[in-house]
């Protein structure tokens, strides 16, 4: 049993990985915490677009969801919520469908193998997610990635930052419930993991892009918000595309 890291999607095609493989989505800074948060505050299900036309056609298809994204961070004309995980944090979403749409994150789910299982993983639910996928990994003798989202199709030091971390709560897991197949690092996880004690929170927020162009919009609570670790349970999962929109699925 493996364990990789991408550092941008693109890479994931040129690996050449396996279908059956786990995948942890990360876009820390702010999509896939803001996924997390949506399901703690009770959504029933989230719809991810990879673009704002298909999640305007999708709204307009099936009523009643909540629309929500952003690009560049700013708010999109027309839309219900951005992506701020502190303004979902004080929401009551219980039993609401939403859909959303981000810069990096949601796109980095289209670009994981169609079919597979993939997670969303972050900071704030990383001993939730990385339990579960320790443990769907080893009940299915499949290999785990950490896929980081990026900025703008680029590397992107948050999302490495934060592979490393869940890389280290992976490797304590197996750890304290060793199996008979042993996790292996391939030595993008070794890069990983001297990134994240490089830039260790909360340093990581003065040297990344991501968080930078939070601040400058004026949300300087989203940053810190989702460096807060491990308080959710919720590990949103994709569990296929809705044939009406062509929507990937995500519930918890």
């Amino acid at each position: 049993m493996r364990l990789h890291v991408f550092f941008t999607p693109a890479e994931i095609i040129a690996s050449g990985t396996q279908q059956d493989d786990i995948y942890i989505v990360i876009d820390v800074i702010r999509a896939t915490t803001t996924l997390a948060v949506m399901f703690d505050q009770g959504a029933a299900r989230v719809f991810v677009a990879g673009s704002i036309a298909q999640a305007r056609e999708a709204a307009q298809k099936v009523p009643g969801r909540l629309l929500c994204g952003e690009r560049n961070v700013k708010p999109l004309p027309g839309f219900d919520y951005g992506n701020s995980p502190v303004q979902f944090s004080q929401l009551n979403l219980s039993g609401r469908e939403m859909i959303l749409t981000t810069t990096n994150g949601t796109r980095a789910f289209y670009g994981c193998p169609e079919d597979a299982i993939c997670l969303a993983g972050c900071f704030y639910n990383a001993r939730a997610v990385t339990s579960y996928a320790l443990r769907l990994a080893q009940e299915r003798n499949s290999n785990i990635a950490l896929v980081c989202s990026g900025e703008l199709g680029y590397f992107a030091l948050d999302d490495s930052v934060c592979a490393g971390f869940l890389a280290l709560e992976l490797q304590r897991y197996s750890e304290e419930f060793p199996q008979e197949t042993p996790l292996l690092f391939h030595e993008s996880v070794s890069a990983a993991i001297a990134l994240y004690q490089a830039y260790e929170p909360p340093k990581v927020l003065d040297y990344c892009e991501s968080a930078q162009s939070v601040f400058r919009a004026g949300l300087n609570d989203d940053p810190y918000f989702c460096l807060r670790t491990s308080e959710s349970t919720s590990v949103p999962m994709v569990v296929g595309k809705e044939e009406e929109t062509g929507l990937l699925v995500l519930e918890k």
